[in-house]
């Protein structure tokens, strides 16, 4: 099957890693994929994602019809303007993958777009259950067919697990998230929260990423006597997260704890999920950790600090926290996810 993926950048953030994860996967077996703009790309604004959009149409058309993409496959708004416009002139189904909600001017705009789509892939019930419900509404066009539904998963390769915990050193926590928007202020209540454990000062610390908070959280953390490696932005957090025992954050970041065998603590967008327990590992997914909660969670130092404690206790255990490790590693293997995504993107572009 030939996939072209249409991008927005290829700056590092979630949706990008998705697409490579993904990408790999399909090209392991035998698709066809074409990104643009290529992962060779570290521009945040490549000149040649200025043509992906829909005003500029009849540049690139010729381009994309002499490419004879099967199916065109998009994440952002920009791109799925342009993919829409092309299923006009060319004919080319287009598929959309939505990793978030949006305004509701957004949605609104996005669901105008969504009356020619094929399709609506989805990383978290909580997304699905969104767009569903953009998409079966009265006022739905009647000469437009719903686009189909995949409930589908963040792909990772999956890394080796990491080195048993040598009792004669201090547990490792670490928090990993860009450090800007509101996603600064949830390691500004983190950090408040490690402070308050009885243990504070004999834990090793880390912030994996980078981002406008991150001079005022190093500030922050001196102040309240933490002794922190704060990394900035890294190409590669598989070092620190090599030797993290608790991991807190949410979406990729906390993914690739729990797949290595850290204990995890949900932290994301709607707050704090809590401990990743085996018993609330369903509910975890369907929310993805926290980032796409359409109910409010906890986001005080103090149900951060209940849920590391709890957590914290799970990893010296061992046992919850291997049962956890085993289902994420299953859950989010990508050779799965993408023989399953390539059976819908080929069933839709009939």
């Amino acid at each position: 099957m030939r996939i072209l993926k249409l991008l927005r950048d290829q700056s590092t953030n979630g949706i990008t890693t998705y697409h490579r994860m993904l990408t790999q996967a399909l090209l392991a077996q035998g698709h066809d994929v074409m990104l643009w703009p290529g992962e060779q790309s570290r521009l945040r604004q490549d000149p040649r994602t200025w043509l992906l959009h829909d005003r500029l149409e009849p540049l690139v058309r010729s381009a994309v019809a002499s490419w004879k993409p099967d199916v065109i496959y998009v994440s952002h708004y920009t791109q799925a303007r342009l993919a829409h416009r092309l299923r006009e002139t060319l004919g080319i189904p287009w598929v959309t993958c939505m990793h978030n909600g949006h305004s509701p001017k957004r949605m609104a705009q996005w669901a105008q777009l969504l009356t020619n789509t094929n399709g609506v892939v989805t990383m978290s019930r909580t997304m699905d259950q969104l767009y569903q419900d953009l998409v079966h509404t009265p006022d739905w066009p009647a000469a437009a067919p719903r686009p189909a539904f995949l409930l589908s998963r963040l792909p990772l390769v999956l890394p080796p697990m990491r080195a048993p915990h040598d009792p004669s050193q201090p547990l490792t926590l670490t928090y990993c998230s860009r450090l800007s928007g509101n996603k600064g202020p949830r390691c500004a209540a983190w950090l408040q929260a490690v402070a308050s454990l009885p243990e504070a000062q004999h834990f090793r610390l880390q912030v994996i990423g980078g981002g406008s908070h991150l001079a005022t959280l190093k500030k922050q953390a001196q102040n309240l006597g933490l002794a922190v490696e704060f990394t900035g932005m890294v190409a590669d957090p598989g070092p620190w997260l090599d030797r993290t025992d608790v991991m807190t954050g949410a979406g990729y970041a906390l993914i690739e704890g729990l797949v290595r065998g850290c204990a995890g603590v949900g932290l994301g967008f709607g707050g704090c999920f809590g401990a990743i327990t085996p018993e609330r590992l369903d509910e975890a997914f369907t929310i993805n950790f926290g980032d796409h909660c359409p109910y409010p969670l906890p986001e005080a130092p103090e149900a951060i600090a209940q849920a590391l404690t709890q957590a914290i206790a799970m990893y010296r255990q061992g046992v919850m926290s291997a049962v956890v490790t085993q289902r994420c590693r299953a859950q989010f293997d990508p050779a799965g996810i993408a023989a399953e995504l390539a059976v819908f993107l080929q069933t839709v572009a009939r």
